[in-house]
């Protein structure tokens, strides 16, 4: 008798995990329409295995302000889904921007790890410079960093850019502005 609570036991607790989960799962049913509903999200391409770590991580990164949401793809059941991103090994980590693919994942695999260079990858990867001083600020540290300016807020060329600084936030730091005064201290005076 005490041998099948203990077993009743265990099933629910791992009932109660697998119901519980922080993680979403997408389908070849439902990723196109789906991955483009996060300004932010990592997805994991695997065949059951790095669970435990992804799990805790998706927890302390739903609740990040802005969330950043942690998917999983079993590629075991997913094959289209897998193949269109070119999945070969197990797992394979994918960072998207906006329902595409911004970069391969290359951090830490457990939980702490994910959830810190995963704030890293949230938020704006290039900082608007206002003021003359901002941007001295700015230049003055040793780090590689690239300054775009711009004259309208809604240019193509902007978008083009920050779609750059998304792919590049890792190896560089970028930072624009909009502000005449700014681009008149770097010695242009047209855009």
């Amino acid at each position: 008798m005490f041998k099948e609570i203990l077993f009743l036991f265990f099933l629910l607790n791992i009932a109660s995990i697998a119901i519980s989960s922080d993680v979403l799962v997408y389908t070849d049913a439902n990723f196109d329409k789906e991955i483009k509903k996060h300004d932010v999200a990592l997805v994991e391409f695997y065949a059951p295995g790095l669970a435990p770590d992804y799990e805790k991580a998706a927890t302390k990164l739903k609740n990040n302000d802005p969330p950043i949401i942690l998917i999983k793809v079993d590629c075991t059941a997913e094959k289209a889904t897998c193949d269109k991103f070119g999945v070969g090994g197990f797992p394979t980590l994918k960072i998207f921007r906006h329902g595409d693919v911004a970069s391969e994942y290359d951090g830490p695999r457990e939980a702490e790890g994910i959830v810190k260079y995963m704030r890293g990858q949230s938020g704006p990867s290039s900082k608007e410079l206002k003021t003359v001083k901002e941007f001295e600020k700015f230049i003055d540290s040793d780090d590689v960093s690239v300054i775009g300016f711009f004259d309208d807020e809604n240019s193509k060329l902007k978008d083009s850019y920050q779609k750059v600084a998304d792919t590049e936030r890792d190896r560089f730091r970028f930072a624009h502005s909009l502000a005449k005064d700014v681009l008149k201290k770097t010695g242009y005076t047209e855009y």
